[in-house]
């Protein structure tokens, strides 16, 4: 809903309203149903990484269900929700007394939230499609059986793959009350009808028949039943975020002539209030798995069987700011022609949501990074400066020079800093919760550990306020030119060119992490240059235009990609030409109808959009959107 009017009182004064509500609601469903080929049966994979892109071949196939098999295997049932709601209001009253001096005066309020619910019955639902599927189910910190779709297992059965749980502490603590005995009946997918569940695949390697795995792993059952759960496989952290923020600005403009030069400007200050309040979900772990030893004083973890699942926390973070954004934009008219701009301002960016949930999520899977999120972070400010110079050539033509340079504080940047597992344990955190895959890692092989597993180490990853700056600087150049003067006289009026070059050049200041844990300040995604160019013919009834456009790469993501402190990610050069075109049927034909056919190419010589791992031979994305043809009409009656 979006209402609003407009009001004249007098000829000099006038008022703009506006009021504004929108609610949204997104569920999204993503159950994995993960097989793998056995280990050790004399399979090979052979990497070519000579080109853009690495070449992959095995001498398996891919493409046969028989190939494939539980062990190493997994299944996931992960949701996330999603709530958004925003309203808000705002007016602007304007005095028009003189045209060297106007007056606006006006305020805003906006008011927006956003609920993250993430959802997660995994291991229930894993273990009874693949792990044996036992009679009772105790939630982690309590052991799981491994997923290896047999159809009968005992308790303390030890395979390759893990240990089938014994729970010698079934019937006490947090299981008190519970019949001390239980059953494995059998996967409900046992690896011996596991091909049944998997079909040759269109492109060469095998895709699942869903409809009959979803009835026979029982999911729907499973699914009614998903507990809430701290974060979703979209690395999205479940949490509450709400922004209020209230403003109000005056500004004064003008249009006077200075002798024979004409000049503009637009002056004003705005102040802005922003309230935000941040819930986030910790799982925290119930200290009565613990006990101590009152003759040493050692800690030790209760039996297997009666531990207390992690406890949810709600913790709630609110913080107050205040922000004043003066601005000032000038333009002078050295001739009628030539154009003179400048402006100075001061603007702010709000800090990312996401990064601001208190709590923390581990599931790198070789055990090294968990991200922590900041409650505390502000937002960053931008001082900057604009001068720009245009020339007018006549018509729609023009020369344009602009240079820029912003310098931003309190920029986010990535902090890391070192722990232990045991560290993670006030996030609900420990090495029973943990996936298969990380406490390989961590105890090779599963339950024979050398030593403490709490002890092992981990890096904490969260995003801080710098106290340095980011500057940026930047050129930019314009050039739009209609050829009428040139090939008029060939009856070629309406063809023209257009041109724009951006330069930009950022650095930020501060230690590597090898000397401070931290990194510099980056803004990700900027181009060092990019440029644009366009090849027009407009006339009466036939417009056509061709342009290109190229960005060099750039950095896209923050290091400590995958737990390496120096690696980040990096997009490939990237160039792309396109066509535009329409023709008027309706004055080609002298039809009384506007009608129009229009076809454009899109992607002509189908550019790959790439990106990298810290190294431009490794590959980490590729996407191949081919050239697309779109051919339309439209009118008007």
């Amino acid at each position: 809903m979006n209402p609003g009017f407009d009001w004249k009182f007098t000829d000099e004064l006038s008022l703009d309203f506006q009021a504004n509500q929108t609610r949204s609601r997104f569920h999204r469903e993503s159950p994995t149903f993960l097989v793998i080929t056995p280990a050790n049966a004399g399979y090979t994979v052979d990497l070519d990484n000579t080109g853009s892109i690495p070449q992959i071949t095995t001498n398996a196939n891919l493409n046969d269900p028989a190939a494939f098999g539980w062990q190493g295997g997994r299944v996931n049932m992960q949701d996330e929700r999603r709530e958004t709601e925003t309203k808000g209001a705002r007016f602007s009253l304007h005095w028009a007394h003189w045209d060297a001096a106007n007056l606006h005066f006006g305020g805003a309020f906006d008011d927006v939230s956003r609920r993250i619910t993430a959802y997660d019955n995994t291991q229930a639902w894993q273990n009874a499609a693949c792990g044996g599927n036992p009679s009772i189910f105790l939630q982690p910190p309590n052991s799981q059986p491994p997923c290896e779709g047999r159809s009968s297992a005992t308790p303390g059965l030890v395979t390759s793959a893990g240990t089938y749980p014994v729970y010698p502490g079934l019937g006490t603590n947090a299981t008190a009350g519970m019949a001390n005995t239980y059953t494995y009946s059998g996967s409900l997918v046992p690896s011996s009808q596991l091909a049944s569940f998997l079909m040759p695949g269109p492109d060469g390697f095998i895709t699942a028949d869903w409809k009959r795995f979803q009835e026979a792993s029982q999911y729907d059952r499973f699914h009614d039943a998903t507990p809430i759960a701290g974060s979703s496989n979209t690395g999205a952290v479940g949490g509450f975020v709400r922004e209020k923020s209230g403003g109000v600005y005056v500004e004064l403009s003008g249009d006077v002539m200075m002798d024979d030069h004409r000049l503009r400007y637009t002056a004003g200050v705005r102040r802005v209030r922003t309230e935000q309040t941040i819930t986030g979900r910790i799982s925290a772990s119930d200290p009565r798995n613990f006990v101590q030893d009152p003759t040493t004083g050692a800690t030790s973890q209760i039996a297997d069987g009666s531990r207390y699942p992690a406890v949810p926390i709600y913790v709630t973070e609110e913080q107050t700011y205040y922000n004043t954004l003066p601005s000032l934009e000038v333009a002078f008219n050295i001739t009628p022609q030539a154009v003179v701009r400048g402006a100075l301002s001061k603007t702010i960016t709000r800090a990312d949501p996401n990064a601001m949930l208190p709590g923390a999520s581990f599931s790198d899977p070789s055990a090294i990074t968990a991200t922590v999120g900041n409650p505390s972070l502000g937002p960053y400010e931008s001082e900057n400066v604009d001068l720009g110079f245009e020339y007018y050539t006549g018509g729609e033509g023009y020369v344009g020079f602009a240079a820029f340079r912003k310098r931003v504080t309190g920029f986010t940047i990535t902090e890391l800093t070192n722990h232990t597992l045991a560290d993670l344990a006030q996030y609900g955190i420990v090495f029973d919760t943990l996936s298969d895959q990380q406490k390989k890692v961590i105890c090779p092989p599963v339950g024979l550990c050398a030593g403490d597993p709490s002890s092992w180490q981990v890096l904490f990853q969260r995003q801080i306020n710098s106290t340095s700056a980011l500057t940026v600087n930047g050129l930019e150049f314009n050039w739009v030119q209609p050829l009428d003067f040139l090939l008029g006289r060939f009856g070629l009026n309406g063809l023209g060119i257009s041109a724009n070059l951006t330069v930009i050049d950022q650095r930020g200041t501060g230690q590597a992490f090898s000397s401070a844990n931290s990194t510099p300040a980056v803004a990700l995604g900027v181009s060092p240059h990019t440029y644009n160019g366009t090849l027009y013919y407009d006339n009466t009834i036939v417009s056509a235009r061709l342009s290109g456009t190229f960005s060099k790469g750039s950095q896209t993501a923050v290091t400590n990609q995958n737990g390496i402190p120096d690696a980040a990610l990096f997009s490939d050069d990237y160039k792309q030409w396109d066509f535009s075109s329409s023709l008027d049927l309706s004055k080609l034909f002298k039809w009384g109808t506007d009608i129009q056919a229009t076809l454009d190419v899109i992607n002509i010589f189908e550019q790959k959009q790439r990106s990298y791992f810290q190294f431009e031979n490794a590959a980490f994305t590729q996407y191949n959107p081919g050239r697309q043809y779109l051919v339309g009409v439209r009118g008007r009656f």
